[in-house]
C-alpha cells in the first residue's frame, strides 16, 4: 500500500504520524457533538442494511484499489471518506432517545471504551505524536537555538534589546501545554453538554405587561374582532 498522506510540503510524510492521530481526534469529537444533538435526519434504509454497509465498504475499498493499482491511494481515501460518512449517518438518524429507558451493559461498555480511547488519543498520543515531531524533524530539543537571545535587539535593528531569552525548547514545551489546555477546556465542555442533552427547555409563557403593538402614527392597535 503507498503513503496515503501526500509529498506535497517536505513536512508532511514526517508528521504523519501527528496528523492521523489528529484527524481521528477531531473525527472521534464530531461523533460525540452529533451523539450530544438530537437526531436530524430520518434514516433511509433499514439498520441492517446500514451495519451491512460498513463491512461492505471496507471490503469493496480493498478489492477495488487491487485491480486498480495507479489510482490505489485515491481509492483507498474515497473508501476511508465514505466509511467516516457512513458512520455520521447512522449516527445523525439513529432514533430518538428515551430518558426514561435503561441502559444496557453492552451499551455503557461500548461507551466506556469509546470514551477511553478518544481521552487516550487526546491526552497521549497527540501529545506524544508533536514532541516527537518536534524533536526530529524541527530540531526544536537542541537548547542551543534560540528564537531571540536577551543581547540582541529587537526585530535586529529596534535600540531596544528582547528582555529575556527564548529558545525552541521552550517553543515546544509552550505549544504542546497549548495542547492540553485546549483539550482539557473541550473535555469539560463536552461532559456539561452530554450531561444536559436530555433537558427540555421550559415553555415560554406570554407575558401580560408586554408593551402594545402601536400603529405608525405611535397609536395602540385594537385586537381584530373575530367574524
Amino acid at each position: 500500500m503507498p503513503n496515503l498522506l501526500p509529498d506535497w510540503f517536505a513536512w508532511i510524510r514526517p508528521a504523519g504520524r501527528l496528523i492521523w492521530s489528529s484527524g481521528i481526534l477531531l473525527i472521534g469529537i464530531g461523533f460525540v457533538v452529533a451523539l450530544i444533538k438530537p437526531p436530524m435526519l430520518k434514516r433511509p434504509f433499514s439498520d441492517r442494511v446500514g451495519y451491512a454497509l460498513f463491512p461492505a465498504i471496507i471490503v469493496g475499498t480493498l478489492v477495488v484499489s487491487k485491480f486498480i493499482d495507479p489510482a490505489q491511494r485515491t481509492i483507498i481515501w474515497l473508501g476511508i471518506a465514505a466509511l467516516v460518512g457512513h458512520a455520521m449517518l447512522m449516527v445523525v438518524s439513529r432514533p430518538p432517545h428515551d430518558p426514561d429507558a435503561a441502559l444496557t451493559w453492552s451499551g455503557a461498555f461500548a461507551g466506556a471504551t469509546a470514551v477511553f480511547a478518544l481521552l487516550l488519543v487526546g491526552y497521549a498520543i497527540v501529545p506524544h505524536e508533536y514532541l516527537t515531531y518536534a524533536n526530529s524533524y524541527l530540531g526544536w530539543g537542541d537548547n542551543g537555538k534560540f528564537v531571540w537571545q536577551s543581547n540582541r535587539e529587537i526585530l535586529g535593528f529596534l535600540p531596544i534589546d528582547y528582555p529575556f531569552s527564548l529558545d525552541y525548547p521552550a517553543v515546544r514545551d509552550i505549544v504542546v501545554s497549548t495542547i492540553y489546555i485546549v483539550l482539557l477546556g473541550l473535555n469539560l465542555k463536552l461532559w456539561v453538554m452530554w450531561q444536559k442533552r436530555n433537558d427540555v427547555a421550559p415553555a415560554t409563557e406570554a407575558d401580560d405587561a408586554a408593551p402594545a403593538r402601536r400603529s405608525r402614527f405611535g397609536r395602540p392597535l385594537r385586537r381584530t374582532a373575530a367574524v
